[in-house]
Parts: C-alpha cells; structure tokens; sequence
C-alpha cells in the first residue's frame, strides 16, 4: 500500500491563535486552537491528500487494507493514535483525561494518554502537569472555594522538550505554547477550571467536576520521561523520546543526506510529522519507487507493508515519529 498524507482538520478553540494558519493555508478570522493532521475520531476525521486514495478517511482504509493502515496488535478497531497540533494564545483549561475502563464505561470512547512535544515556548513557559489534591474531598471543596489554582503542579518547558501526560493527570497548556500532540484516539476531556473566562454570549463553558473527581490521579505528577539515542550518525539521529503501552514516540532528524529508517514495529504503520525543515520521503510501495515531497505541518501514514523508507533533507529535516504495539525502547 501507499504511505498517505492527511488533510489537517482546523478546530475553532476559545484560546487559540493565528500564527500556525499560514502553515495549513486556513483563511479565518477565528482563533483556531488545534489542526488534527492524523485522526480517525468521527469529531475530526482525517481525508487523504493526493495520491490513488485521494479523498478517502483514515477509517475508510483502515477498514479497506486493515492489514496495511492498522496492523497487528492494535489497542482499538479504529486507527489508535490521533495526531494534532495545538497553538495556545491562551491559557487552556485545567483539564484531567479517563482512563480507558472509565471512559469506555461512562463515554462509550477510549481513554487518553498523551503527549506533547514542544513546537515553540515562552523564555519563562511552563505547564501546568499534575495536582497537590490529597484525595477527592479536598479537591471538591477546592473547587467550591474558587481555590484549585492552589493545588496545581507546574513545570518548565523550552522547545524540543517532551511532556508525557498520561490518563488521570490533572494537566494545562499555557499561554504562548506550541506543541505536537500524539494521543490515544479519544475525544473525553473533563474541564475542572476554566480561568473564570466567558464564550463570546458571556456564558462560561461547561466544567465536568464529578466526572474529574471520579478519575484524577490524585497528589500526583507524572516523572518526566528519559530521552535515549537509538542512532547517532553524522548529519542522521534518531532519539526514543517515551515509550508507553499506548504509543512509542522518536525525534528524527536528518541534515543534508539521505537516512534510512525500519518502521518502528513491524507489521505496524508509523505515523510521521514533519515539525522543521523540508525534504522528501522515499520508499518502494507495491513495487513502485515513491518519493514524495514533505515541509513543515505535514503528516503522513506509512503502511505496515513498507517495512523500510528514507528521508530525505534538502538542508534540514526534523521528523516527529510515532508508532503503537510496544512498550519499550
């Protein structure tokens, strides 16, 4: 099968921004928060762009060519990784996500474990990453109080860091943040403050205080994941940034050569994210030399029957790779 490139899916948030539009060739005047480039979620389904399956969804080929779009050992029936881009102009709510037994109990959806790799900072960023709460009662009182910012755990972030979010951890983007999110395929967030903030009617947005109640992981935050070189070759590196039961997540980086890569589970498609620079991806598809050319903002599908491709960097290519089907480096 055809490694596929996805249409982004611009989604209109509260707190989002301008400045990545021209990057996806979105022409509004609203603020756009988040441009789902790989989904399967019916909330924001991906379209393939150009080649023999233009037009087609994610969910259509992976129902078409399972073997090829979803692989062995996937987590869901759907393709498991929804990938995005967030813009924060600002402050996101304060937000915890289910975890997959209550989310598939309460929501009918999966549970979501994320992380961010981080696009652009400010000099001081920071996210808001876990929670002091010592248990559910303290937490709803705090809530009734108006004094969760109280109990909220920050920490520093710069850019080309990774932020490991697992389900169940109380967690924020902040003001002036770009990232590249990699999830489980799951629409469930449950709001538990909102920066006191109106909707353009004056109306707050809707919080989810017992439901967040039933599922924060409560005096928790997650350890920051240890990054581990897999290659380190002149002008070619690959670096593990975590690894989970959910998702496996590599920087690629590639500098005035050619670099070839091995999916990162055979028999499982990659998911790859162009986050800097410009090239172009080889690889023999149904006995075809393809190469298509890639720039910042693009994502694309690799199917599991291109076992090995390259890429390839004009001057500078900077990869953000993401595959599913095994928990360790």
């Amino acid at each position: 099968m055809w490694p596929v490139k996805c249409k982004p899916v611009a989604m209109e948030r509260i707190w989002g921004g301008d400045e990545l539009k021209p990057m996806f060739g979105v022409k509004t005047d609203r603020p756009i928060g988040e441009y789902w480039v790989i989904s399967a979620h019916p909330n924001g389904m991906s379209v393939v762009d150009g080649g023999p399956f233009d037009g087609r969804t994610l969910q259509e080929l992976v129902e078409a060519h399972p073997e090829a779009y979803l692989g062995q050992r996937a987590p869901q029936k759907r393709f498991p990784l929804l990938v995005k881009f967030i813009e924060a102009h600002d402050d996101l709510s304060v937000q915890v996500h289910p975890d997959d037994a209550y989310a598939q109990a309460h929501e009918g959806d999966a549970g979501k474990t994320e992380a961010w790799y981080v696009l652009d900072a400010p000099a001081d960023g920071k996210v808001i990453l876990g929670n002091s709460f010592p248990d559910r009662d303290t937490y709803l009182q705090a809530v009734r109080d108006g004094r969760v910012r109280e109990y909220l755990t920050y920490r520093p972030i710069r850019k080309g860091d990774l932020v490991f979010v697992p389900s169940r951890t109380l967690h924020a983007l902040l003001r002036g943040t770009k990232v590249l999110e990699i999830q489980q395929t799951s629409d469930v967030t449950y709001r538990v403050y909102d920066w006191d903030r109106v909707d353009a009617n004056g109306k707050p947005r809707e919080l989810h205080v017992e439901k967040a109640a039933d599922v924060i992981a409560y005096g928790t935050e997650p350890p920051a994941p240890e990054p581990v070189a897999m290659v380190d070759e002149p002008g070619f590196d690959v670096v593990r940034l975590v690894s989970c039961p959910y998702f496996t997540i590599d920087r690629v980086r590639v500098r005035g050569r050619s670099a070839e890569v091995e999916t990162g589970v055979r028999g499982n498609p990659d998911c790859a994210v162009v986050v800097e620079g410009s090239g172009h991806l080889r690889c023999v598809a149904e006995g075809q030399e393809v190469r298509l050319p890639v720039k910042a903002g693009d994502a694309l599908v690799i199917p599991a029957d291109v076992p090995q491709y390259a890429w390839e960097a004009d001057e500078a290519l900077t990869v953000i790779r993401a595959f599913y089907g095994s928990s360790g480096p």
